[in-house]
């Protein structure tokens, strides 16, 4: 299974997403994800990102908040983060308010991703703070994974979206040229 994503504005992605309604939207102020699971060498997107899925649970649902790290490994690195998403995957079953993720590699790049969905967005704040995130996902834990290849890479990031509808309305009183600092 491949996890297909990419990124842009809510406004083109909305229009994408009309166009093909087997896509799923998750914003935040004006920066939107549109992302859905098919079969090798079927994307819809021109720019996408593709993940082949080593461990995953639960359904996708773009009613849900999602928080998607993206950790880029190389050299040495590479082996041992395997050892690391297999006992993730095994301590993310049991979260309170997961519903949902996806761990896998890039197709096209040294870099792996941990895509995660939440039942609101009040549960990602929560698991920031569980022992599961600190020793699996902070910055912190994932840094010994980066070996001196790393440094030309990405640095390790992540990003949280909001369900498209909560999103709109969390940022509805807020005019354009302001929707942009958001």
């Amino acid at each position: 299974m491949i996890l297909y994503i990419t990124t842009g504005t809510v406004r083109y992605l909305t229009d994408l997403q009309d166009r093909h309604p087997d896509l799923m939207l998750s914003a935040i102020g004006q920066d939107a994800l549109l992302y859905r699971e098919g079969e090798k060498g079927n994307p819809v997107f021109e720019s996408a990102s593709e993940y082949e899925i080593s461990y995953q649970y639960g359904e996708l649902s773009q009613n849900n908040a999602v928080s998607v790290y993206y950790i880029p490994v190389s050299g040495s690195g590479e082996a041992s983060i395997l050892g690391h998403f297999a006992d993730l995957n095994q301590e993310l079953q049991n979260v309170k308010g997961l519903t949902a993720y996806r761990i896998g590699r890039a197709l096209h790049k040294d870099s792996y991703i941990v895509f995660t969905q939440w039942a609101n967005s009040s549960t990602i704040s929560d698991f920031k703070d569980t022992d599961i995130y600190k020793e699996y996902l902070a910055p912190d834990a994932l840094k010994k994974f980066r070996d001196i290849g790393s440094v030309f890479q990405s640095s390790i990031s992540s990003k949280t979206y909001l369900p498209a509808e909560e999103n709109e309305e969390k940022y509805k009183d807020i005019s354009e040229g302001e929707r942009k600092d958001c």
